[in-house]
C-alpha cells in the first residue's frame, strides 16, 4: 500500500498513512488489500465490489463522495484486459483500488513530476484520467496503415487473407468504440461536479478532454468506415472473380455443346450411312474440329473472352 501526500512544496510518497487533517493524500492499494483497507477507513466495501463489475469506464455520485470505475486500456492490443482500477474520491481524499498496483504508482509518480509544486488532489486524478488515453493516436496510426495496406493489396491483386485481417480490425475498433463511449459518459458526469470535488480549473481541464476525446471517438468511427468499404471492396473483388470464373465455365461448356450433339447423334443405334462409309470417321474428326474453331472464331468476334 502506497501514499501520495499534496504538501505546499509537492508530493511525498510514503508507506506510512497520513493524518487527514494534515494533508490531502492519495492511496494505492490493491484488489486484495481492499476489504481491510475499506472497513479501516468505513468505506463500503459491498459498493467497491459492486463497482468492478464493470464495463470499461462507470461514474457513480453517492452523498459526498464519488466512485470511479476504469478499465486501464493498452490500445496497442485491446482485445486483453490489462487491469482496472476502482477510484474513491473526497475532497482531500482518494483511494486507488486497482489490480495492477505498480503500474498505477507509476503513473501518479509521473503525474506528481509533471505537477511540481503545483500539485493537488484534483490535479492528480485528473492527470490519471488523462494518461489512460495518451497512446491512442499511436493506434489510430497503426490501424490506419493497416487498412492502407489492406487496399493495396487489394489493388495489386495479392494473395492475403482478407477476411481474418478484416474480422480483427472490426473487432478491435468495435472494443476502442465501446470504451470511448463509456468514457465519455464519465466525463459528462464528472463535469457536473455533483459533490464539488473538483475545482473551477480541473474542471476546464476535463472539458478540453471531453473534447479531445470525442474527437478521437470520431476518428474511430471514421476507421471504421473505412474497414466498411474496405469489406465491400472486397466482396465486390470476389463477385467479380467467381463471375469471371463462371464465364470461363460457360463459354468452355458452349464450345464444346456442339460435339456433345455430334456424339449423341453418331452415338444413336441406327444404321447410319456414315458407318459403312471409308471417310466416315475422318470426316466426323474435321466436323468436330470445325465445330469448335468456328465457335472460338464467334466467341472472340462478340468479345465474350
Amino acid at each position: 500500500m502506497v501514499y501520495f501526500c499534496m504538501e505546499s512544496g509537492g508530493c511525498i510518497e510514503t508507506k506510512q498513512q497520513p493524518q487527514k487533517e494534515q494533508c490531502a493524500y492519495l492511496t494505492v492499494c490493491s484488489y486484495e488489500e481492499m476489504e481491510e483497507y475499506a472497513a479501516q477507513m468505513e468505506i463500503s466495501y459491498g459498493l467497491l465490489e459492486q463497482a468492478r463489475r464493470f464495463g470499461f469506464a462507470k461514474y457513480d455520485s453517492f452523498e459526498n463522495f464519488d466512485c470511479i470505475s476504469l478499465e486501464m486500456q493498452d490500445f496497442q492490443n485491446v482485445l486483453i484486459s490489462h487491469g482496472s482500477v476502482i477510484i474513491y474520491l473526497e475532497k482531500e481524499r482518494a483511494c486507488f483500488f486497482t489490480s495492477q498496483e505498480e503500474q498505477v504508482c507509476q503513473i501518479l509518480r509521473a503525474c506528481a513530476e509533471s505537477l511540481g509544486e503545483k500539485v493537488s488532489l484534483q490535479r492528480m486524478v485528473y492527470l490519471f484520467l488523462e494518461a489512460q488515453t495518451k497512446e491512442d493516436e499511436i493506434a489510430f496510426d497503426q490501424i490506419e496503415k493497416e487498412i492502407l495496406g489492406l487496399e493495396q493489396a487489394l489493388i495489386t491483386s495479392q494473395k492475403k487473407n482478407f477476411v481474418a485481417e478484416i474480422i480483427g480490425l472490426r473487432k478491435r475498433l468495435m472494443l476502442m468504440k465501446r470504451y470511448y463511449e463509456q468514457y465519455l459518459n464519465l466525463l459528462d458526469i464528472i463535469i457536473e461536479n455533483e459533490n464539488n470535488i473538483f475545482d473551477g480549473k480541473t474542471l476546464r481541464s476535463f472539458k478540453m478532454l471531453s473534447r479531445r476525446t470525442e474527437r478521437s471517438y470520431q476518428n474511430i468511427l471514421n476507421l471504421r468506415e473505412s474497414v466498411t468499404q474496405v469489406r465491400e471492396s472486397y466482396e465486390a473483388e470476389v463477385d467479380i472473380s467467381l463471375n469471371t470464373t463462371m464465364k470461363v465455365f460457360t463459354v468452355v461448356t458452349t464450345i464444346f455443346l456442339p460435339l456433345t450433339l455430334i456424339v449423341g447423334w453418331y452415338g444413336m443405334n441406327f444404321a447410319i450411312p456414315e458407318y459403312h462409309w471409308k471417310h466416315g470417321y475422318a470426316m466426323v474428326i474435321l466436323l468436330s474440329i470445325l465445330c469448335v474453331l468456328a465457335c472460338i472464331a464467334f466467341f472472340k468476334k462478340r468479345k465474350w473472352f
